[in-house]
């Protein structure tokens, strides 16, 4: 009994108790001794009283004053210290510690680093074991990452009940707000999926394992995604599914559109054949007509030839214009179209470097001008031939250039009929650049000649120092059941989340001007699954309020309205725990919103403020500054006070926070609003 009680008290307390005692103790025996030398020695009992009075109080307050000496040059340091070392083992922290803070504490402080110093390099050690037994698996990792991250159609690995697990960067174009963890129906209408499922389920049952085919719209019906899906088998148990698919929008759209363009052809065509023979019929029966009635059935015969060949010239338009949409196109570098005219081309090529990217088809692009360069360069009146681009707006121009004889448009369109390579069959150049929407022609420049093509500009690749997404995780925690206070921290998904505002008071008119937000799963924080918004707040933004985040006026012109920006991360947050530095503050925004926004943030919330002052209690500093401190996290001086970053310095604060709590016993959602509860007075009298 007595140690569950005092397992339950804190360090401080039982010293202060120790003391308290100490004090009383003194003071009665010091009280005992009185009373027993008047009973003895007789006398005044004034000055025996009043004799034990102060004694008493002088014992007290001794008593006192050594356990404030002692609290301050003991506990505190010694709560500091294990407070260190913890979040040391925990959460992989391998700063010093500092001594200074337990200098009364002789060689505490330094075995406590030592222990600290020991801790590090048994990690270190750690690790490159772990390293050096990963390579392997590390290399075959980075393969398939390469070879899924980039494939032509977008590729989703779900859970058998439905969950993320895995995508690519295709699925993530094709359905936008894909994440891990997240149900595979906030991306896409689950019915037609399911149906290939149960039909995948029932082949399996009858021995034949294989894929079954779906046509299915996104969520939000922008677009229909043909495709299979094959389940994925471990030990003869469905142990989840993997869904393949590619865009068939435009497909059904050329589909529906060849129809219609077929129909309409057909009722263009059908009546004035009907009244050109009719018109034959009747020439050629009446020989007797008069000259002016032959003359009139002539100029009808004319007029139907006519509009049947303006029905078949605005069928080709149509026809065209759906072939070119239908073209398959992706983003090629410039440098590889230069790379393969170098190797194709049977004479030197100067090439000038270029860092654009294209949106074409790589493989008719360099067949086209490897054919042109060719011809070029057959009769041997042309030399010092060039390849360079240059950016023209949202177009980047490919420029064969040479010096000599001038190219004729003749010389070219004669080219361009010839067949571009065996694998197309019989498609020319032509087709090539009707396909592209483009077209290619000669040009004289600065005392040479050259040849211009136009082409589509692609968005760049990623930067090496650019953030790559997270587009897999195969640990996540297996289907739950039951409260969700009751559900484990690690099984859970965190969506961390900051606000800039122009002013401190949600009730007194300021409004939100920034919104971001960070999801974590698996204790993963996801940087390609981020939400950063600016928003209108439909008021002046105070200069004052601009000096700290950094947003003007003119940055929120244009940008959407709490309204939309607000439901935007409602549809983020979908199924997260909010996390946020000092959560009431930001909720307080959202929350007075609600009704304009038309949802309600419910979610489960916890804040980092509280949690700091429940696993740190012996600081009163839980500031975003002071808990990067603590975890060696680094805020680039940039980043402060920008929603953004600071969601990110929150969020690396939070995971290293789950191992403590963890630690201290706290593994579930309840348990830790529980003890954040239990934080709240405390965090009335906090800086924060």
């Amino acid at each position: 009994m007595i140690e569950r009680l005092t397992a339950r008290l804190g360090l401080r307390l039982r010293f202060a108790l120790f003391f308290a005692v100490i004090g009383l103790g003194g003071a009665l025996i010091i009280l005992g001794a009185l009373w027993l030398g008047y009973r003895r020695a007789g006398g005044p009992l004034d000055g025996y009283v009043l004799s034990g009075v102060i004694a008493a109080l002088g014992m007290l307050g001794l008593a006192a004053w050594i356990g404030l000496l002692f609290d301050e040059n003991v506990a505190k340091p010694i709560l500091a210290l294990a407070s260190d070392l913890t979040t040391r083992a925990r959460a992989d922290v391998d700063l010093q510690i500092n001594e200074a803070q337990a200098k009364h504490l002789s060689t505490l402080a330094p075995a406590a680093n030592a222990i600290n110093a020991a801790l590090s390099e048994a990690r270190a050690a750690r690790a490159r074991a772990v390293e050096r037994e990963t390579a392997r698996i590390a290399r075959e990792k980075a393969l398939f990452e390469a070879l899924f991250r980039d494939l032509g159609e977008g590729a989703v690995v779900a859970t058998p009940d439905n969950r993320v697990m895995l995508y690519n960067r295709m699925a993530q174009d094709l359905l936008g707000d894909i994440g891990l963890d997240r149900p595979l129906s906030m991306v896409l209408r689950p019915e037609p999926v399911m149906n290939a499922l149960s039909r995948m389920q029932a082949a399996r049952v009858r021995g034949h394992i294989g894929a079954e085919t779906f046509l299915a719209a996104s969520a939000d019906g922008k677009r229909f995604l043909l495709g299979r899906v094959s389940p994925i088998l471990s030990d003869e148990e469905l142990s989840g599914h993997v869904l393949i698919f590619r865009d068939a929008t435009e497909d059904l759209s050329a589909h529906a559109q060849h129809d219609h363009m077929f129909n309409t052809l057909l009722e263009g065509v059908r009546r004035p054949a009907a009244t050109i023979g009719a018109l034959l019929d009747v020439l050629q029966s009446s020989d007797d007509l008069p000259p002016e009635a032959r003359a009139q059935f002539r100029k009808g015969i004319e007029e139907e030839v006519a509009r049947l060949f303006e029905c078949v010239r605005e069928m080709g338009a149509q026809h065209a214009n759906v072939k070119s949409r239908r073209w398959p196109m992706s983003p090629v570098a410039v440098a590889h179209v230069f790379d393969g005219l170098s190797v194709q081309a049977a004479l030197p090529l100067s090439v000038a470097p270029s860092e654009a990217m294209l949106s074409c088809d790589g493989f008719a692009v360099t067949t086209l001008l490897a054919g042109v360069i060719a011809h070029l360069s057959e009769d041997g009146t042309r030399d010092a031939f060039t390849l360079s681009a240059e950016q023209e707006g949202d177009e980047t121009r490919l420029i064969v250039g040479w010096q000599g004889e001038a190219v004729t448009d003749g010389q070219l369109t004669g080219w361009l009929k010839e067949p571009l390579s065996t694998a197309y069959g019989d498609y020319s150049g032509r087709d090539a650049l009707r396909a592209h929407q483009t077209d290619l022609w000669a040009e004289a420049g600065a005392g040479t000649q050259r040849i211009v093509l136009p082409l589509a500009t692609a968005a760049p690749p990623l930067e090496p120092g650019d953030a790559r997404p997270e587009f897999y995780d195969f640990n996540l925690p297996d289907a739950v059941s039951g409260a969700l206070a009751d559900r484990p921290l690690s099984d859970l998904s965190f969506v961390v989340f900051d606000t800039e505002t122009t002013g401190l008071s949600p009730r007194g008119g300021d409004e939100i001007v920034q919104i971001a937000g960070l999801r974590i799963v698996n204790g993963r924080i996801l940087r390609g699954e981020s939400f950063d918004m600016l928003v209108n707040p439909g008021r002046p933004i105070p200069p004052a309020s601009t000096r700290v985040h950094h947003i003007s006026d003119d940055m929120v012109l244009g940008a959407p309205d709490i309204a939309e920006a607000g439901r935007r991360f409602h549809d983020f947050c979908q199924g997260a725990v909010l996390v946020a530095h000092n959560a009431p503050f930001d909720l307080a925004f959202l929350r007075l919103k609600e009704k304009l926004i038309g949802r309600r943030f419910n979610n489960p919330v916890l804040c980092t403020v509280l949690m700091s002052a429940g696993l740190f209690d012996h600081s009163g500093q839980h500031t975003l500054d002071a808990l990067c401190d603590r975890f060696g996290i680094t805020i680039p001086p940039e980043a402060r006070h920008t929603a953004m970053g600071d969601t990110v310095a929150t969020a690396e604060v939070f995971v290293r926070m789950l191992g403590l709590l963890q630690a201290k016993g706290v593994t579930t959602l309840g348990g830790a609003i529980a003890e954040e509860g239990r934080m709240t007075k405390i965090r009335k009298a906090q800086n924060y």
